[in-house]
């Protein structure tokens, strides 16, 4: 039921991103509106991620779920009502940004809450496929319900598409029964009462190299999302059709890695997988960059698709299993909040730097960097976590 709701709302956020970038260059024909409309939720991310981690720790992750899904349902309203407002807009999706922050942590949760640890990467897995599911379907469909219908209408029948979500998640209780705080007792790499975020990251060695990896996922990520048309349309000479279809390629394998993630961690564990996954996409970007044509984009974002996915989920699991229960939510909220930031900060900084040495460099030299920073992650991910004060005292009382 869980699944089916985030495949619904998934579908939503799709459909609205694309269907809200083409109504506000054509309302206000300003590059500058679209920008801001498109950064919005990187923004909202920094802002909001470590307190939306922090209520899905203390309040019930259930709850949660259920009174942001309406939430969402209002603002999706909100913007059938001010559709010809650009300022309003802009405050509505970052109203919206906000929420789905709020929601994020509190989805994870409850999944490794309904799951146990064992059976978590293929739960995550299932709700990595439909995220790429609807990542193939979705953006087309806003692109062509948006021409057919206008924006308006458009905002309307998303609105319904995500009162469904809501009203499936009033089911979800039937099935919750959230863990005891006890179970942070039983982490055995010695994560137990870290009390804070940084804190944990000081203790475990494992959360150090699962947070510097996604830290290097930014800095490969911002530069290749901000110049990736510039990449396309101007060094390598394709057209927007063959652009677009370039980045549907990733998608298309990342759909296949979905329900693949849980057997291959069962079989290669996770440091290989996470490792050895993110190596492989990292790579082929750097394979690109060398030899930029429209068959090679096509291609490493293909194969890109799959490891690359595989490695995110990976590591997504693997952090959430090495928190402490208690603050699993302040894990991922966090996480949220420091990768749009360095994604941020790249982005920016990736649009100055291909003025001054080039599009291929700047992409190019932030792949390798990425590439080279696997291996202090892979260092830090084979370390034995060091015990806590309280694992040691514990293990003094024995």
């Amino acid at each position: 039921m869980l699944w089916a709701i985030n495949f619904t709302s998934s579908m939503v956020g799709w459909s609205m991103g694309i269907a809200l970038s083409v109504h506000i260059y054509q309302l206000t024909g300003s590059a500058l509106w679209t920008a801001i409309l498109a950064a919005t939720p990187t923004v909202s991310a920094i802002v909001f991620g470590h307190l939306a981690g922090t209520v899905a720790d203390r309040w019930n992750p259930l709850r949660v779920v259920q009174l942001t899904l309406p939430a969402r349902v209002v603002v999706l309203l909100g913007l059938f009502v001010v559709a010809e407002s650009p300022g309003w807009l802009a405050i509505l999706v970052f109203v919206q940004a906000a929420v789905q922050q709020i929601y994020r942590p509190a989805e994870q949760v409850l999944i490794a809450d309904f799951v146990s640890a064992e059976d978590l990467p293929e739960a995550n897995g299932l709700n990595s496929f439909a995220s790429n599911a609807t990542r193939l379907v979705a953006p087309a469909l806003g692109g062509f319900v948006i021409a057919v219908v206008g924006f308006g209408w458009t905002a309307l029948g998303m609105t319904a598409f995500m009162a469904c979500s809501a009203i499936l998640s009033l089911t979800l209780g039937r099935w919750f029964q959230q863990s005891p705080p006890s179970e942070d007792a039983e982490m055995p790499d010695g994560s137990k009462s870290v009390g804070t975020y940084l804190k944990l990251l000081r203790r475990s060695p494992r959360a150090r190299g699962l947070v510097l990896l996604q830290v290097l996922d930014a800095v490969k990520e911002g530069p290749l999302s901000a110049l990736f048309p510039v990449l396309m349309l101007g060094v390598v000479g394709a057209t927007s059709t063959e652009m677009g279809l370039a980045n549907s390629a990733f998608a298309v394998s990342a759909v296949v890695a979905g329900p693949l993630i849980g057997v291959v961690i069962k079989r290669l564990g996770y440091q290989l997988t996470v490792v050895g996954g993110a190596a492989v996409a990292y790579s082929l970007i750097v394979v690109l960059v060398i030899w930029p044509s429209f068959p090679m984009a096509v291609i490493a974002f293909f194969l890109s698709g799959l490891p690359f996915t595989v490695s995110w989920v990976g590591s997504q699991t693997w952090l959430l299993l090495t928190a402490p229960r208690s603050m699993r939510g302040r894990v991922v909220g966090t996480n949220g909040a420091v990768y749009s930031c360095f994604t941020l900060i790249t982005m920016l900084g990736s649009g100055v730097l291909a003025d001054m040495i080039g599009v291929r460099w700047v992409i190019g030299v932030a792949a390798g960097v990425a590439l080279i920073g696997l291996v202090p992650v892979h260092l830090l991910l084979r370390s034995v976590p060091k015990p806590t004060d309280a694992s040691a005292e514990s293990e003094g009382q024995k």
